[in-house]
């Protein structure tokens, strides 16, 4: 007896079953006949059946493949120790020989199906790529479809490729990609032959997990058998119950290029309200009663263009010495102090209070 099923629920919106993985091989086999020129092929690098079938496909046109990316490389190298992809040695070529084979004999299988900034196939659309140039006769095949939140990426990628001169292949239409999720038919079969006492739907969106549990509810597993989590969550199993049993930390965290530790959320969002506004900077010096020694110097970094730059400048030099006139002696906390002491904290209000009327310079 299964005790508890923990199940993709990616496709459970979809109705139907998902198509066979083979059932691309007819459509791919099709476009590579169609080009006469080099091929370039994307997919996902961990779909070993997918690399495997093209490489099938690179022997039956006789195409000499040259693998782009470090993920694709590996996942060769380990699928072929492992035997999960058998093909000859000679098949492959070495990146360096591209320009010395016909371009009809070559086929590069690359990463960067779901336009990853620094993916092959991404630098290969931007003309950044060392040692590959797209080239008119060329034919990109996208055998993937975009993830949610990959489109744009993936679209720009194709026009770049286009604008370069290559016939891109992409597409529900062509064919050339079935989903590696189990729709709700394969949920229900899955649901049947194992007959789990607990269910847990997992990975994807909340509505798709509690569509899931739906589907698992009209197979007949109780609602109260069954847990629908969050990422980070914590379930606990026994033989007698399923419950989230509390959390870890979870989420996206981000680290600063000195890799030196995590960007902490209020750095982050300090660090987008200066993308988004800029930055205006200020120097003033100040004798010991609080008043200005010199002219201040104001610095205007990445401040929208439509905003009068010199204006902006007389007007925060205007504000400056106005709060200083009034409220400057105030500040010095310790006039005998080497430097004085100066309260920081008692200019911000009176910054704020006066720069109201000063500041409106756009």
């Amino acid at each position: 007896m299964v005790l508890c099923l923990v199940s993709d629920s990616t496709n459970a919106e979809v109705p139907g079953h998902t198509a066979s993985e083979r059932s691309v091989f007819p459509n791919l086999d099709r476009e590579f006949s169609k080009a006469d020129g080099r091929l370039i092929v994307t997919t996902f690098s961990s779909s070993v059946h997918r690399v495997n079938m093209i490489l099938e496909l690179a022997q039956k046109h006789n195409r000499m493949v040259f693998v782009v990316g470090r993920s694709m490389l590996n996942v060769i190298a380990h699928a072929r120790e492992l035997g999960y992809i058998k093909c000859p040695d000679n098949l492959f070529q070495p990146l360096r020989m591209l320009n010395q084979v016909p371009d009809h004999k070559a086929l590069i299988l690359t990463t960067g199906s779901q336009g990853e900034p620094m993916a092959a196939l991404t630098r290969i659309a931007e003309g950044s790529h060392r040692q590959i140039r797209v080239k008119s006769g060329d034919t990109v095949v996208f055998s993937a479809n975009p993830i949610p939140g990959n489109t744009i990426a993936v679209v720009n990628t194709i026009d770049k490729l286009m604008m370069r001169g290559a016939r891109v292949v992409y597409g529900k239409d062509k064919g050339i990609h079935v989903s590696g999720h189990g729709s709700q038919e394969d949920h229900k079969l899955m649901l049947a032959l194992t007959q789990p006492k607990y269910f847990l739907p997992v990975h994807g969106e909340h509505r798709m997990l509690v569509r899931h549990s739906e589907i698992a509810q009209s197979m007949g597993i109780p609602a109260d058998h069954m847990v629908i989590v969050q990422n980070g969550d914590i379930v606990e199993l026994e033989s007698n119950g399923i419950r989230i049993a509390g959390q870890v930390a979870s989420g996206v965290e981000l680290v600063d290029s000195s890799r030196v530790g995590l960007v902490g959320r209020d750095i982050l969002k300090d660090r987008q309200q200066l993308a988004e506004d800029g930055v205006v900077s200020i120097a003033a010096a100040l004798d010991n009663q609080g008043k200005l020694a010199a002219e201040p110097t104001v610095q205007l970094r990445g401040v929208a263009h439509s905003i009068n730059p010199e204006r902006l400048q007389q007007a925060v030099k205007q504000v400056l010495t106005q709060v200083l006139e009034t409220h400057g002696s105030e500040l010095i906390v310790n006039s005998q102090g080497t430097p004085p002491t100066v309260d920081w904290d008692g200019l911000k209000p009176s910054w704020s209070e006066i720069c109201g009327g000063y500041c409106d310079v756009s």
